[in-house]
């Protein structure tokens, strides 16, 4: 959240009943709802962070790793507690951990920060709730970014709400800085949604424009804004003028010598490789287009659009499609190094939109159904050759995987599976080294990223936020 990332919708993906998950989140919300005054109660600030998860994927190249965290290993996994819990709020949105806090925005709309050791609430604003049209009803699925103010020199969180608008947050209080417009969705249609993650770098901030579910389909964007004022600074639309198509629905990377690298979603069902459709494309940080690569027209399937975001790792840009192949493509070239088969396509829950976890030496995947050994499992947790794709373990979950996996510097991954099956969908810990699941942490819908900060685990479902930690 990827999320980037993704989108539900009963007539693209296959959700049953369009709306049915957001009316039962929209349910939930009304019974919580009423709890949020006597939540709010404001509170000290907590001590500085040492180490921390800023933004969605960990950072503008997207590694989704964190060296220094060590304290959880394969051999202390079984010791991990929870140390607190905030329920009643279902989550989309991954955790950001930053200043000895922990900021996350909610299905229902609030954005809330809370005190990353205790877990008490000590800030909400509200940032919108798009209510079921024509698209099933969501409220902040992007994650968050925390990140300095240049000119100010405050920290300051930025996200996108429901209400199509990005947010600059003072980190300490939640106060509005300043907000831009991304795109006012409408009150008749459900055309606009945010689903991409804010990525800032180098003083810009980076967001793709994106439809709720393809009804209607929406024209396609990635906009560039100051990130000292929110100031537009740059836009590049991914179809021509008066057609659709191309939505962003993924969050943007940063290469460290400034490149953008963005992926986009299909064009119309009669011409779904309209423009810059289901393509991996490269910008200047002034959003000038350097380079493209765009699926062959033979592995186009139904849904075959990037909702994967991009990863960095070593010479490589690469990313999951829908159809099941994750993409490596040279980046100084744009041209396919590899090209692997890694998941299921589109079906019951969506097709591969899961960005790997990258070390700097492993590349780690997850994605939906797989075969092992003559056995079918609806998820899988997996490592592959940097240079090849190759194969290098794979194991098998219950369950589907849409949210990214994570890796600490201890040797653990945290991965979490979403989809409906009779089996519970869980958060699970597997050792990096060999695949093997260590622990099935927590139950629950899993779309967010788990994030490694302060020697902690946090993680966020639809039945709220946790935090472990190794018990004392």
């Amino acid at each position: 959240m990827t999320i980037p990332r993704a989108r539900w919708s009963n007539r693209r993906c296959g959700w049953g009943a369009r709306g049915a998950v957001a009316a039962v989140t929209a349910a939930i919300w009304v019974l919580v709802a009423p709890t949020l005054s006597a939540l709010a109660a404001p509170g000290l600030q907590p001590g500085g962070a040492t180490t921390g998860w800023t933004s969605y994927l960990n950072g503008p190249t997207h590694s989704s790793y964190s060296a220094s965290q060590t304290a959880i290993t394969p051999a202390t996994v079984k010791i991990l507690v929870r140390k607190w819990h905030a329920g009643g709020h279902p989550y989309l949105a991954s955790p950001t951990v930053a200043d000895g806090a922990v900021f996350i925005g909610s299905d229902g709309g609030w954005f809330f920060k809370f005190n990353a050791t205790t877990g008490k609430l000590l800030h909400r604003v509200y940032i919108g709730f798009q209510r079921h049209k024509t698209c099933g009803a969501f409220g902040t699925v992007d994650t968050a970014t925390v990140g300095t103010d240049p000119e100010t020199g405050q920290s300051t969180v930025y996200v996108a709400g429901a209400n199509g608008y990005l947010y600059a947050l003072s980190a300490q209080n939640l106060h509005i800085e300043w907000r831009s417009v991304i795109a006012i969705p409408s009150t008749v249609i459900s055309n606009y949604f945010d689903w991409s993650s804010p990525t800032v770098a180098n003083g810009r901030i980076y967001v793709g424009v994106a439809s709720n579910c393809d009804d209607p389909l929406i024209r396609g964007q990635l906009i560039a804004y100051s990130q000292a004022t929110g100031k537009k600074v740059a836009h590049f639309f991914t179809v021509p003028r008066g057609d659709i198509g191309g939505s962003i629905w993924s969050t943007v990377a940063v290469a460290p010598n400034g490149d953008v690298f963005a992926t986009t979603g299909n064009g119309p069902e009669d011409d779904q490789l309209l423009g810059y459709s289901e393509s991996i494309l490269k910008f200047n940080s002034r959003l000038k287009l350097l380079g493209q690569f765009q699926i062959p027209a033979r592995q186009v399937d139904h849904d075959s659009d990037f909702g994967g975001s991009p990863v960095l790792f070593g010479r490589y840009i690469g990313a999951c499609n829908k159809n099941g192949i994750f993409y490596a493509l040279r980046q100084s070239t744009m041209r396919v190094a590899w090209e692997q088969t890694v998941s299921a396509p589109a079906g019951a829950v969506t097709g591969c939109i899961v960005a790997p976890a990258y070390d700097g030496h492993h590349l780690f995947m997850a994605g939906l159904g797989v075969t092992i050994h003559g056995v079918s499992y609806r998820g899988s947790i997996q490592e592959r050759d940097l240079a090849t794709g190759k194969l290098i373990w794979e194991t098998g979950l219950p369950n589907g995987v849409v949210g990214s996996p994570t890796l600490d510097g201890g040797g653990v991954i945290a991965v979490g599976t979403y989809d409906y099956s009779a089996v519970p969908n869980a958060t699970y810990l597997v050792e990096a080294r060999t695949g093997k699941i260590l622990r099935k942490l927590v139950d629950g819908m899993d779309f967010a990223q788990s994030v490694w900060a302060d020697d902690w685990l946090y993680t966020a479902n639809a039945g709220g936020l946790s935090a472990w930690g190794l018990r004392d």
